[in-house]
């Protein structure tokens, strides 16, 4: 075999389970990793993986398991034949992998990844600790706080014996709405935030999955003497944090460190938080107010050299932290961190004497981080919020809610701490505080999943449009945490209408496909009350399929999906005058709404919210929005039977689906206004109201028989240039006139100037609202309880890829793929867009007698790109600017291997 490692590169981007430090792996593992090559038209003819337990037997080839050449074009989701049986529970491995190509090519070994078996089931449940906050008699459990600051005993560790150090924790008490328990560090550092939202109704049984985390604290220890402290807070009276420390030493085994027990050192909050019993709550949950004390905050107290002397040994939680009806899980997708914001935009603005306005520039979700020097002793109020109020100070009341109002207490010098409460906010006032404030004095302390930012870009001639793409990729950054959620603000909850959204933006501006995944797990066991929502779950199934290359959860959830297309029987109802939930939810098989005279399923689904957006929407006993979503859910359901081998099924939904946009048509569509009747009732008479959503649903789903009519449905719903519904909805409006070829009226939509208050553009959103995470609504007007920082409202990210740009998988993993640019007015685009076989790139100039596209084709895959109908190919250049002969020039595809392409064409 001959090697060329100057044209075939090493692999990169190494992924075990889709995460780049998997922890969860407890059956064969699933590799992916991307290829590359400096040859046109590239793919993988074979790859070998090697795998060792420790870093050191890797790099000298002591292998415990090696694959031998493989021949296999396959780079994502790769099960490795016979790794299995080598791997043993709760040990580390490092693997790499090499690749051959079709030219004879061999490329060298990747850098290592590394990935962690599930620990094998623990005989007795672990046993937390917290500090107490009352003395206690000999018969009586003690008081405890919400707050403790914990410390484990000092250790001391040869750095030169360890290979590999890993901090378990979970904590339990915070329980069921907040997204972490507590922060860890490790010498003073940050290492992570835990834990996870609980799953209950795991797997379909009736037991909550509790999930721990693992941390990779490697590079965080020193030789010598090493701390673990963490600040843990909990509002039930479970409160309990629990972590271990073990080391994989270079001789191959494996050593517990320390595990928390009554050697470590706790000293209760209550005092450094000012907490005596305030909350900051929503109409779902509260939190204890921050009244930060720094009389009474143990600054520095993660430091090894902080002297703790002083505070009590740990009380040791005699009840058990995991109980019968509980299952003790690995976390399944990338640890969240804390991250320390400060961007460019950012100032400090004096509104009077003693009130400094601190805009971090951006909202972000999370706590601060605070080090600044105070010329006295003195108490501040402090502000934080979303929105400024017309006379420029915070609105710490939020819409959605919380009221943000906390008191600091300074004390002269250094004043070095940082909160731990999770809120949503990009505003902070200082009321009554003496003294200068710095820039950095006071900073944003973000809890996020870690995100590549440079993996995605976007710029064009239109700057609002740039602005909006921003606007969503910063959403996902920002909201990404443990699971997605509507919003952290209000209710920190999952729902699919917002996995829709916030998924498909999530596949175009991130490679991390994780979250996406763990959300629609959880989503599967706990579906929300909307009946249209659960048929997402089938939707996002099969994206989730095309843009990994990865069956597993298709396979492992393939019975829990097919009962989505069932009326649910959900043990939760909801009250629409409180709009609040009562009950609980639970995945159940539901029974059949298809009503086989009509051809129609019965009752409904959410439309949009709130209610007054939904355009005088008339339900009816079959709803054509719902029937809408039921047929894209009946054919997505058939791709995925077809997938997993149920091949009986897939004829079934398939079926389904043409019975549905038959009957849909024949029985609610009015071919003279183009339009689709709102509903029937369970007689049959049709209920001629014709809200936009009916016919936009319709549209979005391909419920129509040919262009004419698609024509005429999008004039309609294209609404000359205006934006109807909320901003959730648009999502299907501009999927609809995309997908039915009228980009342009999208474009135009998407980049109305009128920034007007309460107008519903992004102009107005942008400029006049000054969202930088995308909000739930147009603006208070529309839905006065709303928050700022709600995904679903980043439809312009995934439109702008998805749809303007046109790059879509056309076969699981981006083993083919479309890009088919549509850009309306505009003349420049240029996108980069991650995939599961690499970065995709695509540029469009639109010039007077021509159009130059230029895109950049990843190894493996195959891009076809489509150009417009009335356009004519003039030539096709690979990048070293010569013309690929035998193209023919008398069709608007162009199917190209990897590489880099210049393609020209002329518009007839």
């Amino acid at each position: 075999m001959a090697k060329d490692n100057q044209s075939l590169l090493i692999p990169t981007h190494l992924n075990v389970n889709l995460m780049e430090f998997a922890y969860n792996v407890d059956k064969a593992p699933r590799f992916s990793w991307w290829d590359h090559s400096n040859l046109a038209n590239s793919t993988q003819s074979a790859y070998q993986v090697v795998v060792s337990k420790r870093l050191h037997q890797l790099i000298n080839h002591e292998y415990r398991f090696d694959s031998g050449w493989v021949q296999s074009t396959e780079n994502t989701g790769v099960e490795v034949p016979g790794l299995e049986d080598k791997l043993a529970a709760g040990e580390v491995y490092y693997w790499q992998v090499r690749v051959q190509d079709n030219f004879g090519n061999e490329s060298g070994f990747s850098e290592p990844n590394k990935f962690i078996c599930t620990d094998a089931p623990q005989k007795q449940s672990p046993m937390g600790i917290w500090a107490e906050a009352t003395p206690k008699s000999d018969n009586e459990l003690p008081k405890l706080g919400n707050v403790v600051f914990l410390r484990s005993p000092r250790f001391n560790l040869n750095m030169d014996d360890v290979d590999t150090a890993v901090i378990t924790a979970f904590s339990r008490g915070n329980e069921p709405l907040f997204i972490q328990g507590f922060d860890i560090a490790v010498n003073g550092k940050n290492v992570g935030v835990g834990s996870a939202h609980r799953q209950v109704h795991y797997y379909g049984s009736d037991k909550t999955g509790i999930y721990y985390n693992k941390y990779d604290v490697t590079e965080e220890l020193a030789s010598g003497e090493n701390v673990i402290a963490a600040l843990a807070t909990a509002k039930t009276d479970r409160k309990a944090f629990w972590c271990k420390l073990e080391v994989y030493l270079t001789d191959g085994s494996k050593k517990q460190i320390l595990v928390t027990d009554n050697r470590w050192k706790a000293l209760d909050g209550s005092s450094a938080f000012g907490d005596y019993g305030v909350k900051i709550r929503s109409i779902y949950f509260g939190m204890i107010s921050e009244n930060v004390d720094m009389r009474y905050y143990p600054q520095n107290w993660s430091e090894v050299e902080f002297d703790d002397e002083v505070w009590d040994k740990a009380w040791v939680n005699p009840e058990a932290m995991i109980l019968d009806d509980e299952e003790f899980i690995p976390y399944r997708s990338q640890n969240t961190r804390r991250f320390e914001t400060n961007e460019p935009s950012k100032k400090i603005v004096k509104l009077g004497e003693q009130d400094y306005l601190i805009d971090l520039g951006k909202e972000i979700i999370g706590s601060l981080k605070v080090n600044l020097d105070s010329p006295l002793n003195q108490r501040v109020t402090v502000l934080m919020g979303e929105q400024l109020k017309d006379d420029g100070h915070v609105r710490h009341e939020l819409a959605a809610g919380p009221d943000y109002v906390e008191s600091w207490t300074f004390v002269k010098g250094q004043n070095q701490f940082t909160t731990l409460q999770v809120k949503n906010f990009r505003y902070i006032e200082l009321v009554g505080f003496q003294g200068d404030l710095h820039e950095n004095d006071i900073n944003g302390w973000a809890i996020e999943q870690p995100f590549e930012s440079q993996e995605s870009s976007f710029e064009s001639d239109n700057d609002l449009l740039n602005r909006e793409y921003e606007m969503s990729k910063y959403t996902i950054k920002a909201t990404n945490q443990d699971v997605y959620v509507d919003s952290q603000a209000r209710e920190r909850r999952p729902y699919e209408g917002d996995l829709l959204v916030n998924g498909n933006t999530s596949f175009v501006v991130s490679s991390n496909y994780s979250l996406n995944r763990h959300s629609m797990d959880y989503l599967i066991d706990n579906p929300t009350w909307p009946e249209d929502y659960k048929l997402y779950s089938i939707e996002m199934a099969w994206q989730d399929y095309l843009y990994t290359g990865d069956d597993t959860f298709m396979n492992s959830r393939y019975t829990d999906l097919t009962y989505k297309l069932n009326r649910g029987k959900n043990e939760e109802s909801f009250d629409g005058a409180s709009q609040n939930f009562t009950g609980s939810l639970k995945n159940t098989k539901g029974v059949d709404n298809f009503d086989e005279k009509v051809g129609l399923v019965t009752n409904d689904g959410l439309i949009d919210w709130p209610i007054p957006e939904r355009d005088g929407f008339v339900e009816g006993e079959y709803n054509a929005p719902f029937n809408a979503i039921f047929y894209g859910a009946y054919l997505s359901m058939s791709k995925i039977a077809e997938a997993t081998g149920h091949k009986a099924d897939a004829e079934h939904y398939r079926s389904r689906a043409t019975r549905i946009k038959k009957e849909m048509i024949a029985r609610l569509y009015n071919p003279e206004t183009g339009r689709f009747y709102d509903s029937l009732n369970a007689d049959l008479t049709v209920n001629e109201h014709t809200a936009h959503h009916s016919t936009a649903y319709a549209l979005c789903y391909g419920v129509y028989d040919d262009q004419k009519m698609a024509d005429k449905m999008s004039k309609f719903v294209a609404n000359d240039g205006h934006f109807v519904g909320s901003i959730y909805f648009i999502y299907f409006m501009l999927k609809g006139l995309i997908d039915s070829g009228h980009a342009a009226d999208a474009v135009r939509l998407l980049t109305n100037p009128d920034d007007r208050k309460d107008q519903k553009t992004f102009a107005a959103i942008l400029n006049t609202l000054k969202a930088t995470i995308a909000p739930e609504a147009w603006s208070n007007h529309y839905k006065p309880n709303m928050t700022m920082s709600h995904p679903w409202g980043a439809t312009p990210g995934l439109t702008i890829v998805q749809g303007i740009m046109g790059i879509n998988p056309t076969k699981p993993g981006f083993e083919t793929f479309n890009i088919k640019i549509r850009p309306g007015n505009l003349h420049n685009l240029s996108v980069e867009t991650p995939s599961s076989k690499g970065i995709i790139k695509a540029k469009l100039s639109v010039q007077d007698t021509k159009q130059v596209m230029t895109v950049e084709i990843p190894m493996n895959s195959k891009g076809t790109i489509i150009l417009p109908e009335n356009s004519q190919l003039i030539e096709v250049e690979d990048r070293h600017g010569s013309d690929l002969g035998g193209m023919p020039t008398d069709t608007n595809q162009v199917v190209l291997g990897s590489g880099q392409y210049q393609i020209s064409y002329s518009i007839n």
